[in-house]
């Protein structure tokens, strides 16, 4: 399994990604695109018990894990991704251009 979106300050053990580093990803699929997907049947999701909230403005937010083929990352890391100009690891882009449309 291939974790990613594990940013600093969420409440996920092993959360040690820097968020700047997303900022770097600049990827040819459309961001609506993705998200569509992200939030599609197509993915697991598992929810948290554990509270969450945005490390920026500290508005709460939904926790838990998403599951997607080899790929698992946080709940939290959507709702950076529709709210944040950042993009996804190069390697999921290729792995999402294998299964959707766009």
């Amino acid at each position: 399994m291939r974790d990613f979106g594990f940013i600093k300050g969420m409440p996920h053990d092993g959360c040690a990604e820097e968020f700047e580093d997303y900022k770097k990803f600049k990827n040819s699929i459309p961001k609506k695109k993705i998200i569509e997907h992200m939030e599609s049947d197509k993915v697991v999701r598992c929810y948290g018990l554990m509270n969450s909230h945005d490390i920026f403005t500290g508005q709460k937010i939904e926790c838990g894990l998403i599951e997607d083929g080899k790929f698992m990352f946080p709940m939290e890391f959507l709702h950076y991704y529709k709210n944040y100009d950042i993009g996804i690891p190069y390697d999921y882009e290729e792995y999402l251009k294998g299964i959707i449309d766009y």
